[in-house]
C-alpha cells in the first residue's frame, strides 16, 4: 500500500512538472514588417541552471538513513511538498494532520511552487520522492 502511495505521489508530481515545465516565456519580437525576426531560442534561466548540481547532490543523498540520524540527533520534522498543500510527500493527509501536531514542517531548498524550468522540474520531482521517504521515516518520532 505504501508502494502504491509512493508512487502515486511520484507520478503526479511528474505529470505536474511536466505541464509546468510547458509553460515558458514567450520570446520577444521586433516589429513586424522589420524583416528582422531573430530564429527562436530556447535559454535557461540563471535560477533554472543552478538545479543542475542541486540535483545530482541530491540524488547521492540518502533520506532514510538521513532522517534516522536527524532522529538521534533531537531533530523531527516533517519535509514539505511545493505549493500550499495541507500534506507532505508520503503520509495521507489525515496522518499528517495529526502528527504535525508534534513536529514541525520544512521545505528542501529550492522546493517552491514557482518553476524555474526543465532542470527545476527535474529537482523538484527528485525532491519529492525524497521528502516522501523522509517523512515514512520520521512519523515515527511524530506520532
Amino acid at each position: 500500500m505504501k508502494l502504491c502511495k509512493h508512487l502515486f505521489t511520484v507520478f503526479t508530481v511528474t505529470g505536474l512538472s511536466l505541464t509546468l515545465g510547458a509553460c515558458r516565456e514567450m520570446p520577444s519580437h521586433p516589429v513586424s514588417g522589420t524583416g528582422n525576426t531573430p530564429p527562436p531560442h530556447q535559454t535557461t534561466s540563471t535560477e533554472d541552471a543552478q538545479f543542475v548540481k542541486k540535483l545530482s547532490e541530491l540524488q547521492a543523498r540518502h533520506p532514510q538513513q538521513e532522517a534516522q540520524a536527524a532522529i538521534a540527533r533531537g531533530e523531527r520534522y516533517f519535509l514539505c511538498n511545493a505549493g500550499r498543500s495541507r500534506s507532505v510527500p508520503g503520509l495521507t493527509a489525515e496522518v499528517y494532520a495529526k502528527a504535525s501536531q508534534h513536529c514541525a514542517t520544512q521545505c528542501l531548498d529550492g522546493v517552491t511552487d514557482a518553476l524555474y524550468g526543465e532542470h527545476h522540474a527535474k529537482y523538484l520531482s527528485v525532491a519529492l520522492a525524497y521528502s516522501a521517504q523522509w517523512n515514512q521515516v520520521m512519523i515515527s518520532a511524530c506520532d
